[in-house]
């Protein structure tokens, strides 16, 4: 307001003196009439170029720009000058928080968690792009809705009401029903919520499969342990066998004390490759005497009930040879205790085109191919997704009595992946079944 006095008065000044002057000096040399009618034309002049110049200025404020500021001088030149630095600033400062504001909601969108704010009436003021996603909320076409009716879900009403600080609300979606949702209601300011939505979909799936598979692991360590258990109870009655009964029974327990060494074996080699994301060496490995030793034991599992065939055209393979070993051992042993007796199983190595021709030239998309081909009972094509996965069997019966642990493809599989490969698989129903590996380019030594 100090600032502002001086300003005023000089404006006052400039348009008073070169008035009151005059009036002044006609009024002594003709009379006080001459003075006061020339004061009353000088301040009717005054007005009119002061209501001029307030037009002027209004026109501006209406539109500033601070490139054309009006042109005039004296105190007025002055008025001019400070409006326009002031509107200036101020035009960079409402800039520099939009700008602010953009940023805010830029970051907003790239959060995973979906955010929105509800007034004291539950409706919607603010909501970021995760929260489209979760909730299904999307504005400016909900702004101003209330939340349960855009979340119809048994028991979010009641959970808004009274929120509980300790447990979320676990939502799942109406647009995608395989997706879950814990919601938290946080206070904001005395009349407003946060609700802030994280999608817990893969720990609620890591959840129920570590409850399967200590399920399946307690299914799958009993059913031995009660045969062994039970045997025992026969031994402690000595008189009560013979020597063959004895030799029998001691048989049966060998066989299922076998089956449970050869269960925590394979779920001790499942949880080394899952804890390590890689081999701990590799090497070239020469795939002749590897497939030699496959071949060698197949022979041994068939005991001469099936035609075996091996045929290997293909170079070394850079990988960990007791990996390599170990998976391609797994298919060979499945393939022959699901074909029956009389059927072929062909063991491959080779390489071929990544557009599926066999390679006929020095192309570097060439990928290193092993595969195993039965002509076995086959599996339908709704297990075939699933085969992979741990204690996954297509016949329960049939496997335990092949000796087979259920664990013996997701060992493939993990060991596939730390080499950067694929399983594929191919069957059907009564026609045997294909499972082939293939490996990346770079694991095989380059074309000369």
């Amino acid at each position: 307001m100090s600032a502002a006095v001086p300003g005023f008065a000089k404006i006052l000044l400039s348009g008073v003196l070169p008035i009151v002057a005059p009036a002044l000096l006609l009024g002594l040399i003709h009379g006080a009439a001459w003075g006061w009618a020339v004061a009353a034309l000088g301040w009717l002049l005054i007005v009119l170029m002061q209501i001029r110049r307030l037009t002027v200025l209004a026109a501006w404020l209406d539109a500033p720009d601070h490139a054309r500021v009006p042109d005039a001088g004296g105190a007025w030149g002055e008025v001019y000058a400070r409006l326009s630095r002031r509107v200036y600033h101020d035009a960079r400062r409402v800039e520099e928080v939009e700008a602010e504001l953009q940023s805010f909601r830029e970051a907003m969108d790239a959060v995973p968690d979906g955010l929105v704010i509800l007034d004291a009436s539950h409706q919607i003021q603010w909501s970021n792009r995760a929260a489209g996603e979760h909730l299904n909320i999307q504005l400016p076409r909900d702004g101003g809705a209330i939340i349960e009716q855009r979340v119809r879900t048994p028991g979010f009403a009641d959970y808004l009401g009274s929120p509980d600080g300790q447990a979320p609300f676990i939502l799942r979606s109406q647009a995608a029903r395989s997706r879950v949702y814990a919601i938290r209601a946080i206070p904001l300011g005395k009349h407003k919520q946060l609700l802030v939505s994280l999608d817990v979909t893969d720990a609620h799936r890591v959840e129920a499969m570590r409850s399967t598979f200590v399920a399946n692991v307690s299914h799958e360590l009993r059913t031995p342990l009660t045969v062994v258990s039970g045997f025992l109870e026969h031994f402690t009655d000595g008189d009560a066998m013979s020597a063959e009964q004895r030799l029998y029974f001691a048989r049966i327990m060998s066989d299922q004390t076998k089956r449970m060494l050869s269960l925590v074996d394979d779920l001790l080699t499942l949880s080394r490759l899952e804890a390590e994301d890689a081999p701990a060496s590799e090497e070239e490995v020469d795939m002749d005497p590897l497939l030699a030793q496959l071949l060698s034991e197949a022979q041994s599992l068939s005991e001469g009930r099936h035609g075996l065939q091996v045929l290997c055209h293909g170079p070394a393979l850079r990988g960990n040879r007791k990996e390599l070993h170990s998976a391609f051992s797994n298919l060979v042993s499945n393939a022959i205790r699901y074909t029956p007796a009389g059927g072929e199983i062909r063991i491959e190595w080779g390489t071929r085109e990544r557009g599926g021709t066999r390679e006929r030239g020095g192309t570097r998309d060439r990928l290193g191919v092993f595969s195993v081909h039965d002509s076995g009972v086959g599996i339908a094509a709704e297990h075939l997704p699933r085969l992979t996965e741990r204690f996954y069997r297509v016949d329960r019966g049939r496997s335990r009595d092949t000796g087979g642990t259920g664990l013996g493809l997701a060992i493939v599989k993990h060991i596939l992946l730390r080499h950067q490969a694929a399983l594929l698989i191919e069957s059907r129903v009564g026609e045997g079944s294909t499972f082939r590996a293939e490996f990346p380019a770079w694991r095989l030594p380059p074309l000369a």
